[in-house]
Parts: C-alpha cells; structure tokens; sequence
C-alpha cells in the first residue's frame, strides 16, 4: 500500500483530525490549567499558546490589543466590562479571581444565545469565578446598534470598558459611551478595535472634550483606540508604537461661492434643471 494512497483515504483522514482536535483539546486544557492555577500575571506567549489552541490564532495587531487589555485590566481597581464573549473572558475572569481587590469582575454581554451559553459553560468547566456573561439580543437606538440590556442590571460603575467586538453593530463604541458613559469610574478607560469611521472618531473625541477624558488612536490601521480619565496609562508600557491624541479628519466645508457671480447666475444653480 502506497503513502500517497493512506494520505487521500478518508479514514484516515478523519483519524488525523481527530488525533489534531484531540492534540489541541489537550494543549488547551493544559495551558488553561496553568493559567488558571498560577500565584503572579500570566504573559503574552502563554496566552499567545492559549488562543493558538482555541483554534485562532493571534496576530500582530491581537498580539498589541491583547498586551494593552491585560495591563490594563491587572491595574483596573473595580469592575470590567466587556463587549462581546470570547476567550478573552475566560482569560480575564482568570486574573480577577487572583485580584485582591474586592469587587473586581467581568460584566460580559453577549447577543448570541448559544455562544453565551458556550462561554458560561467554559467558565463552569475551569472555576472560572469572576467573569459572568449576560446574554443582551441586539436593540436599534436613535442613531447606533448596542445590547438592549437593562443597565439596571450592570454594576453602578466601571474602571476598564473593553469593546472588542465593535465592528459587529454600527457605532458600538457609541452607543456604549450613550447607554453606559455615566456609569464610568471617575477613572476609567476604554479600549476598543475596529473603530475606522472618521465620524466615529470625531463624535468619541467631542464626548472625550465635553468629559474631561482623553482620546488616543493608538494603531489607526486596526482602528484601535483609547478613552481614559484620571487614569495611569498602561499602553505605554508595552512599548506600543504611536500613541498619541488623536487628530480627526476635519468636516468638508461647504464649497465657497466665487465672488462676484450674478445674482441670475446663483439662482440657475441652485434651481433644478428643466424637466428634472
């Protein structure tokens, strides 16, 4: 028997995909173990491992994301929230359960039933006590897409605001600063991905000024961005590139008349064409 004729068989096609799930299954649990059953913070080539696993590996731009949402969520001194289920809430209810802050937690929302339900299972499987997930079917505002959550339910004020999944519904970031921007900590910070709209950034720069915060772009190509008031940087020491205020795309003015055009000739132009 030919190797090339074991390496088309569907069998044992199947058997090595089983032998592959079953390798990464393994690697996974044990890299999730020994996060979970570590004394000090965990580092980016372990969660790096962690992801690759989980079957998603990160990129350079996850890689920059993810060091500025650990740093930022080990000097949070209060509750988290986070925008979206994912394996980052099993990671950072992970480093809550080793905070010795009192109150520190992940509020994480999620619309999707059936993924909810997965993390929360997740979360059951491994102890992973100080992350719970709400699970918040999608709702259409005045001018953005966000959770329909009763934020009666949500903690009274949050320290770090992770939005990472803002490129699911149109103006997320928005619509989180306008249903939850009074429930910010005297210090907070925000950070969010995926935030590329020039209007976007212009309407979170206004809300940053009107708010006594600050606005960073801190990759302009991923669209990753930072809010934060009263609150020591930790961006910077990841040694992250490009970090500075931001500077938005100006509005279009509207086009000046030329001086000296006749009277007739501005009322021709603003009138329609005959027949339009």
């Amino acid at each position: 028997m030919s190797v090339s004729f074991l390496s088309e068989n569907s069998t044992m096609q199947t058997i090595r995909a089983r032998v592959a799930f079953h390798s990464r299954q393994h690697g996974f649990d044990k890299r999730m173990q020994q996060i979970i059953s570590s004394e000090g913070s965990f580092g980016t080539s372990e969660i790096s491992e962690l992801y690759a696993f989980w079957g998603d590996p990160l990129s350079a731009a996850d890689e920059q994301f993810l060091r500025s949402t650990l740093a930022e969520a080990a000097a949070a001194e209060g509750p988290i929230l986070l925008a979206g289920a994912s394996l980052l809430t099993l990671i950072l209810g992970a480093l809550c359960d080793k905070a010795p802050v009192k109150g520190k937690q992940v509020w994480c929302l999620e619309n999707d039933r059936h993924w909810a339900n997965l993390i929360r299972s997740w979360l059951t499987e491994y102890r992973v006590n100080g992350a719970h997930v709400i699970q918040s079917p999608p709702k259409l505002f005045d001018n953005f897409v966000w959770y329909g959550v009763d934020t009666g339910r949500l903690a009274k004020t949050y320290r770090l605001v992770i939005c990472d999944g803002a490129r699911s519904t149109p103006k997320g970031v928005v619509g989180c600063i306008e249903r939850l921007g009074d429930r910010f900590d005297t210090r907070f910070t925000l950070l969010a991905r995926n935030v590329k709209d020039a209007s976007v950034l212009r309407e979170l720069n206004a809300w940053a000024k009107e708010n006594k915060a600050k606005f960073a772009l801190i990759d302009k190509q991923e669209g990753f961005i930072k809010l934060s008031r009263n609150a020591v940087s930790s961006v910077a020491e990841q040694n992250i590139p490009g970090v500075k205020e931001i500077s938005t795309p100006p509005s279009k003015a509207p086009a000046r008349k030329k001086a000296g055009q006749p009277a007739a000739a501005k009322s021709a132009a603003r009138r329609p064409a005959s027949g339009a």
